[in-house]
């Protein structure tokens, strides 16, 4: 990109931008929901909107999402919560126009497939609990 400013200075900056689409993956930054909630944030609805344009763009891309938490709380109701989760994000992707036969399923996996060590009776900080909570969007046809 290549940009001049008043003093006719001229500037040129390589953007190394990732794409969204990576292997059967739709990537988007992580979704975040308040403590013991599932609604859809404003800041969630600004990351989710690129999983809307990139369905848009693909008109016959079906997807599946899933949805897990990290691991405080009890198992079963990790479970629950996250499945609460999937299926809000899935709704929320609906509400902006994305016909539902295009979402094969929204699932939640609770603290099922943890990523590092921070399991029930590990002490581990917030930063690295935040890590085990993500949802993931598959591509299962495209």
């Amino acid at each position: 990109m290549t940009t001049a400013s008043d003093n006719e200075k001229v500037n040129t900056v390589d953007l190394m931008l990732e794409p969204l689409i990576i292997d059967n993956q739709i990537v988007i930054n992580p979704i975040f929901f308040d403590f013991d909630k599932w609604n859809i944030r404003t800041d969630a609805q600004y990351e989710l909107e690129n999983i809307v344009d990139v369905m848009r763009k693909h008109p016959k891309m079906v997807i599946k999402i899933e949805s897990h938490t990290d691991s405080r709380g009890g198992d079963r109701y990790n479970m629950k919560l996250s499945d609460r989760r999937a299926k809000s994000t899935r709704d929320y992707i609906i509400s902006r126009g994305i016909d539902a036969d295009r979402i094969e399923s929204a699932i939640g996996y609770g603290e099922s497939q943890l990523l590092n060590k921070c399991t029930n009776r590990v002490k581990c900080t917030e930063e690295e609990h935040q890590l085990n909570r993500r949802s993931y969007f598959y591509i299962v046809k495209e």
